[in-house]
């Protein structure tokens, strides 16, 4: 397989097809009966929870990488079951982890995995099928149903995030020697943390700018209100 390459047409093209899903897919079950949306909602969940649990057997079986690395504890991975569990029923709050993070996680995943190789190789198709899901996800909560974050819920959800499950996720990569979060070394590829300083002082300018990003996630809904 060829190398990944982010300016690869058969990338853009795919990552387009990708977003495009995640936004359109949920839009045809609009005036759907609430059996038929019940039904998409656990089928939804348990495609992404059978994916964060046959992605690792995958990597540790076919490709060689150890245990403690594949485990599902990257932010994509907890906003895929934080999502999955708020579809089946789940308190509000999963849901709004998986709208911050993970709209911004698995969007920039989407955009810029990363792979060693592109398309079509399984790593590539793999990456982009398990971040697809969660944006698939998220976008079918705000499509089917009544629930939206607020901005109280923003401050929340990353004053826990930077406060709470930072400094957890440091403690299990210490413990595991482990680079969950990217915290330790940068992830490999073409992506936004190439640009900041080296690791483990990436962090340090990663934290702004994630509460930047997660905020314009959020301008939207903020711009919505203000004109009603």
């Amino acid at each position: 397989m060829e190398p990944f390459d982010l300016l690869a047409p058969s990338h853009i093209i795919f990552a387009a097809f990708c977003i495009g899903i995640s936004i359109y897919l949920p839009r045809f079950f609009i005036g759907s009966s609430e059996k038929t949306i019940i039904i998409a909602r656990y089928v939804l969940a348990f495609l992404m929870l059978s994916h964060e649990v046959l992605d690792p057997f995958l990597k540790v079986t076919f490709f060689g990488e150890i245990v403690k690395d594949s485990l599902p504890l990257h932010m994509c991975a907890f906003s895929s079951i934080c999502i999955s569990i708020y579809l089946l029923g789940g308190h509000r709050m999963f849901f709004l982890f998986a709208f911050f993070w993970g709209i911004a996680g698995a969007g920039m995943s989407v955009l810029t995995p990363d792979t060693l190789t592109g398309f079509p190789s399984f790593d590539y198709l793999n990456h982009m099928y398990g971040h697809t899901l969660i944006l698939l996800g998220v976008s079918f909560v705000l499509t089917l149903t009544d629930e939206r974050p607020y901005l109280k819920d923003y401050f929340a959800t990353m004053l826990w995030s930077t406060f709470g499950f930072l400094p957890a996720m440091y403690t299990i990569n210490f413990a595991l020697d482990t680079n969950y979060w990217y915290l330790l070394e940068k992830p490999y590829g073409e992506n936004i943390m190439q640009a900041m300083p080296e690791a483990p002082y990436h962090i340090v300018a990663l934290i702004p700018v994630a509460w930047l990003l997660t905020y314009l996630i959020y301008v939207p809904l903020q711009l919505k209100d203000r004109n009603a």
